[in-house]
């Protein structure tokens, strides 16, 4: 089971949630956590605030789920204008390599459009969208 903070949020909206549900990506912001006033430090923290579309299986309208992804790292992302359509989006534990403040990859496995890796995940808020699929 992926450690994720909040992560209820999403299963209490379904308990048969998967991050297949998740279609789009809607909202993209890279921001710094500045430690102190040095612009390079390292004790600085990349971050990610993703929002994402998630339609689960059978629902007919979309909830919009807010995901902060900390101490980001190799953050790449590949999109040609308006929403972000995900093919499968998954979430990889990779606490068990020991790698240094690495502990998950996050990436589109068949479209390649988004790919980073990071050291924490929190489910900030999951709320109904006005947004249709037509």
């Amino acid at each position: 089971m992926l450690k994720i903070k909040n992560f209820h949020l999403l299963t209490s909206l379904s308990p048969d949630f998967s991050f297949l549900d998740m279609k789009y990506i809607i909202e993209v912001r890279y921001f710094t956590e500045y430690r102190n006033s040095l612009l390079f430090d390292e004790e600085n923290k990349t971050n990610l605030h993703i929002v994402f579309l998630l339609k689960t299986k059978g629902a007919h309208t979309f909830h919009e789920v807010s995901m902060n992804f900390y101490s980001v790292g190799n953050f790449k992302l590949y999109a040609s204008g308006g929403a972000l359509q995900l093919s499968i989006l998954e979430i990889i534990d990779l606490r068990d390599r020991s790698w240094e403040n690495i502990r998950f990859q996050v990436h589109d496995v068949e479209n390649q459009d988004i790919d980073f890796y990071c050291n924490s995940i929190e489910v900030l808020g999951v709320k109904e969208s006005p947004i249709i699929d037509n």
